[in-house]
């Protein structure tokens, strides 16, 4: 008669350990991860951007790429070596466009490879407004006058602010505070030498495009 054996099965677990990253290792950090720029004025306009290591090995700054052509830096020596705690302070420039621009910034270097998004408004195509304003000397003031003080108020409000002055032999003034879509009344006062202010001038409405 035969005898069957019970087998024992022994599972054996390797461990394979894992290669945990280095304390030591060396990185690299940015002073930010946006820029925006304002490119409604037409200028050209830059910001800084630091880089800094933050690992404890040195670490190379490779190159600086930007995705749109729109974006650029100023002239710097690369590759460039940074030990611990040391920076390189780059600037930004972006050009003015007639569209709003987006991009980005890759700073590719011997450890991590940290990114910046990029920004920039459009060149604002609104043409300035000003007012200009004429008025007659008075002819039979016994007061003689020292200057004119023009006044403007809201559309709708009673109350008067000075927006300029000029001496007596100048009745002219141009308003270059004006904003597009509002409305504004005008008046002028005379002034004489103690500062005594005459009654107003008619008014005058102005609407701004």
């Amino acid at each position: 008669m035969k005898k069957f054996v019970p087998l024992t099965v022994v599972a054996i677990l390797v461990a394979t350990p894992l290669l945990a990253r280095q304390h030591n290792s060396g990185n690299i950090s940015l002073s930010t991860t946006a820029l925006s720029f304002n490119g409604s004025s037409g200028n050209v306009s830059s910001q800084p951007l630091t880089i800094t290591s933050t690992g404890q090995r040195s670490v190379t700054i490779q190159t600086l790429s930007f995705s749109n052509g729109t974006f650029s830096n100023s002239s710097v020596s690369l590759p460039a070596t940074l030990s611990h705690g040391q920076s390189l302070t780059v600037t930004v420039i972006a050009k003015p466009q007639s569209t709003a621009q987006t991009g980005k910034l890759t700073v590719t270097s011997t450890a991590n490879d940290p990114t910046v998004s990029l920004s920039e408004t459009a060149i604002s195509t609104k043409t300035p407004h000003s007012v200009s304003l004429t008025w007659r000397a008075p002819s039979n003031s016994s007061d003689p006058v020292d200057s004119y003080q023009v006044e403007r108020a809201a559309s709708g409000s009673t109350q008067y602010s000075t927006v300029g002055t000029t001496v007596a032999s100048s009745t002219a003034f141009t308003d270059n505070s004006v904003t597009s879509g509002q409305t504004y009344v005008y008046e002028v006062r005379s002034v004489d030498e103690s500062g005594r202010t005459s009654n107003p001038s008619n008014t005058i409405t102005m609407t701004i495009p």
